[in-house]
């Protein structure tokens, strides 16, 4: 007896994982979900290459700074 209730057990919790998986899966490989996931990468996006574009820019200037100042172009 205590086996079949220990199998039963394991699989009532299998059963219950794999439907709340399969609702994940679902909802994330419909239409919407799809949306949601490519909205949510293309904002990764614009942060990461918004970041980029300013440390480049700072990086730039402050570059120009230093040559300035050891060519002696400000003086």
């Amino acid at each position: 007896m205590g086996k079949r209730l220990f199998w039963f057990a394991v699989g009532v919790g299998l059963t219950a994982l794999i439907v709340i998986k399969g609702r994940e899966y679902y909802e994330r490989f419909t239409p919407k979900g799809v949306a949601t996931q490519l909205e949510k990468t293309r904002e990764g996006l614009v942060d990461r290459v918004g970041e980029f574009l300013s440390t480049m820019g700072e990086a730039m200037d402050t570059r120009e700074g230093e040559l300035r100042e050891a060519l002696g172009l400000d003086e």
